[in-house]
C-alpha cells in the first residue's frame, strides 16, 4: 500500500471536518468557551471572566471591534480554539491584535492540547485562518511567551522579535518561613524587618482580603488616589485615571471576589488601608496586577513591599504554586524571588500600507531597546545625586 497517498488521504479528510470563521458576537461567558479555556494553558487574561467583561464594560469606550476567530468540528460544532482578536485604528493604521485595551499581560490562541494532532493535520488551516481575518494594515501580537508551536503553524511568515520587557513570575513553596529564607537575600529580608517593626509600632496593624462589595469600592478608591499621586509625581499616566477602566476593575474585583476569581488585599494601621492590592487567581497562579501605597505619608515603612509580602505568605497558605508579578522589569520583583521570563511580539503586513509601516516600527523597537538602559542609568544616577 501506498502510505504517502493515504497519509494525504487522511489529511485531506481530516482538514475538511474543521470549519474556521469569525465570529464577532460569540459569547465568552458560555458554557462552550468555559469549557475550552478549562481544557487549555491560556492564562487567565484569556478567561471567560475577563474577556467577557472586557467587552461589556471597555469596548463602548475604546472604539475596538471584536474579532474572535473560532476553529470548529465542521459536523458537531464542537469548539476547538479561539483567538480572542480585535481590531482598531492607530496613526492611520488599522491593527489586528489580541484583546488587550492595554491591560493585559499575556496573550494566548485558546484551544485543548489533546486536539493539536487535529488541528496540525490541517494542511490548509494557516491559510484558511489567514483569509477569515478582516482586512488590516497591520497584524501585531504582543505578550507571547514564545512556547506555542501551534501558533506558530497558524502564522508562519510573521516577523518575531523579543519585546523590551519580561515577566516575572516566582514559584512559590509549600511553606512560608522556609521560602521567605531561600528565595529572599538576608540584606532584603532584614530591610523588610525593619520596616515591618516600624509598621507594628505605629498602630494597630492586619493584612486582609477583601469579600464585602462595599469594602472593595472603598479599597479602589484609596488604590486610585495612590496611585494617582505616584504617577503623577513620576509624570506618567495611569490606567485607572479613565474612567472607563477603572469601573472596569472595580467590577472584577466585587464580582471575582465571589468565585475566588479576584483578590483585592489590603494593608490597614488603625483601621485605615495605606496599601491596596489587586490580583487575580487561576489555577493555582496568583498574577499580581497592580498595587497603590500610600507614600506621601508613609513612605518610610515601605507599605506596598510589606503588602507584597503578606500577599506572597497568604498565597502561599492558600495553596498557590506560582506568584506571577507579570509584566515590567522592576527590581522589586526579583527581590520577591521572581526570575524573568522573556516574551514576544510578533508582526506581518496585510496591505501595502503594512509593509510600509512595519519597517518603522521595528526602528522604533529597536532604538527604544538601545535608549531603555541608557535612560535607566541616567535615572538611577539623578535618584543617586538628589539622595545626597
Amino acid at each position: 500500500m501506498n502510505f504517502a497517498l493515504r497519509a494525504q488521504t487522511l489529511r485531506a479528510a481530516e482538514a475538511a471536518v474543521l470549519s474556521v470563521a469569525v465570529e464577532p458576537a460569540f459569547d465568552f461567558a458560555g458554557d462552550e468557551y468555559r469549557a475550552l479555556h478549562q481544557r487549555s494553558r491560556a492564562t487567565v487574561f484569556q478567561s471567560p471572566r475577563w474577556l467577557e467583561a472586557m467587552w461589556r464594560d471597555l469596548a463602548p469606550a475604546f472604539n475596538v471591534e471584536p474579532v474572535t476567530l473560532t476553529v470548529r468540528d465542521a459536523a458537531t460544532r464542537q469548539l476547538m480554539l479561539v483567538l480572542p482578536l480585535a481590531r482598531r485604528r492607530q496613526h492611520g493604521l488599522t491593527i489586528l491584535e489580541f484583546t488587550d485595551f492595554g491591560l493585559c499581560d499575556y496573550h494566548a490562541a485558546v484551544y485543548d492540547l489533546d486536539e493539536v494532532p487535529l488541528l496540525e493535520a490541517d494542511a490548509t488551516l494557516s491559510q484558511r485562518v489567514a483569509a477569515a481575518l478582516p482586512r488590516h494594515d497591520v497584524l501585531a501580537f504582543d505578550k507571547l511567551t514564545g512556547d506555542d508551536a501551534l501558533l506558530d503553524r497558524l502564522f508562519p511568515s510573521v516577523r518575531r522579535a523579543p519585546m523590551r520587557q519580561s515577566a516575572y513570575p516566582a514559584q512559590l513553596g509549600a511553606d512560608w518561613t522556609a521560602w521567605r529564607t531561600a528565595k529572599l537575600s538576608d540584606g532584603f529580608r532584614r530591610d523588610l524587618g525593619m520596616k515591618r517593626r516600624r509598621y507594628e509600632r505605629s498602630g494597630d496593624t492586619k493584612f486582609v482580603e477583601l469579600r464585602d462589595p462595599d469594602a472593595i469600592g472603598q479599597a479602589f478608591d484609596a488604590l486610585r488616589r495612590y496611585r494617582s499621586a505616584r504617577f503623577k509625581a513620576l509624570g506618567a499616566p495611569d490606567v485607572l485615571d479613565r474612567e472607563a477602566t477603572f469601573a472596569f476593575y472595580r467590577r472584577v474585583a466585587i464580582d471575582g471576589a465571589r468565585e475566588g476569581f479576584a483578590r483585592t488585599e489590603v494593608l490597614l494601621l488603625s483601621g485605615e488601608p495605606i496599601a491596596v492590592q489587586f490580583g487575580l487567581r487561576q489555577r493555582g497562579v496568583y498574577s499580581m496586577l497592580m498595587i497603590g501605597p500610600d507614600l506621601s505619608r508613609y513612605k518610610r515603612m515601605s507599605p506596598g513591599m510589606l503588602a507584597i509580602e503578606d500577599s506572597l505568605r497568604a498565597a502561599i497558605e492558600a495553596g498557590d504554586q506560582v506568584y506571577d508579578f507579570t509584566i515590567g522589569d522592576h527590581p522589586y520583583k526579583q527581590q520577591f524571588g521572581a526570575e524573568a521570563v522573556p516574551l514576544y511580539e510578533w508582526h506581518r503586513a496585510g496591505s501595502l500600507l503594512g509593509r510600509v509601516a512595519l519597517p518603522i516600527v521595528a526602528l522604533v523597537r529597536e532604538a527604544k531597546r538601545v535608549l531603555k538602559p541608557l535612560l535607566k542609568r541616567r535615572k538611577n544616577t539623578q535618584s543617586a545625586l538628589s539622595e545626597k
